[in-house]
């Protein structure tokens, strides 16, 4: 009697292991039919640059929505990097698309990069009393130190005219309407009538009244006060313009 209960036990977990073996068969082929199912595929070639969750995470929860929604992955193709930055309303209406840029970064001293207008925003952002305009930049070329959130600042080539006559700005001067610059007569300054043209941070392009060659006064110095100055020259940011001299007026090519 006993040795018939316990093969009727043998018998019974024989069943038992059969049946849970079909049932984890089942369970497996069901699991490798639907596993495209569960395969996140990226739309794009690219770094994974934030991972905001971890096994076992609610990804409904993860995303999120409206102004709290998170991505799960976050997923960047650093070609595709661009500069945006922002030009106030005097320069603005000076940009257009394709305009060639040259961009620099405060985090990278040495280096410099190329790009053009890609993108300009038709409606301004008014802050602190100043409009303005959202411009995007594509790069030429991609250095790999460049990375993104990093600051940049960009020079906009608005403008590019060849063979002109320039002076510092501090040599020209206005009055009554008209423009003028003191150039050395011997030792005396003498006035002069002149038109100018385009300008920037340091110098000005002169269109007609002086001549390559000649000594203009950019500063005047009190002798009775102990005062002293220093000329300093140096590159210029206008386009086509380069050169220099800060006490002469010079031709750029």
């Amino acid at each position: 009697k006993a040795s018939y209960k316990l093969a009727q036990k043998d018998k019974d977990d024989s069943k038992q292991d059969r049946l849970n073996y079909e049932t984890a068969k089942l369970d497996y082929e069901n699991q490798k039919a639907t596993a495209d199912k569960r395969t996140v595929v990226a739309p794009i070639d690219g770094t994974v640059n934030v991972v905001n969750i971890k096994n076992g995470d609610d990804l409904s929860r993860v995303s999120g929505s409206g102004s709290n929604a998170q991505a799960p992955i976050m997923i960047g193709d650093f070609n595709t990097l661009k500069a945006y930055i922002s030009v106030n309303e005097v320069d603005i209406a000076d940009v257009s698309i394709g305009q060639k840029a040259t961009l620099t970064f405060s985090a990278i001293d040495e280096l410099s990069a190329t790009g053009k207008v890609e993108k300009i925003d038709s409606l301004g952002t008014l802050a602190s009393g100043v409009v303005s305009y959202n411009v995007i930049i594509g790069f030429d070329a991609l250095d790999p130190r460049i990375k993104p959130e990093m600051s940049v600042s960009a020079d906009i080539i608005t403008a590019v005219k060849p063979d002109v006559l320039l002076v510092p700005n501090s040599a020209v001067k206005t009055q009554n309407g008209n423009s003028y610059v003191q150039v050395l007569n011997g030792q005396m300054p003498e006035s002069k009538t002149v038109e100018i043209g385009l300008f920037n941070d340091l110098q000005t392009e002169i269109l007609s009244g002086l001549k390559i060659g000649e000594n203009v006064v950019t500063q005047t110095i009190d002798p009775n006060t102990s005062a002293t100055t220093t000329s300093q020259s140096g590159g210029l940011s206008l386009p086509g313009m380069s050169g220099g001299g800060a006490s002469r007026a010079f031709h750029a090519n």
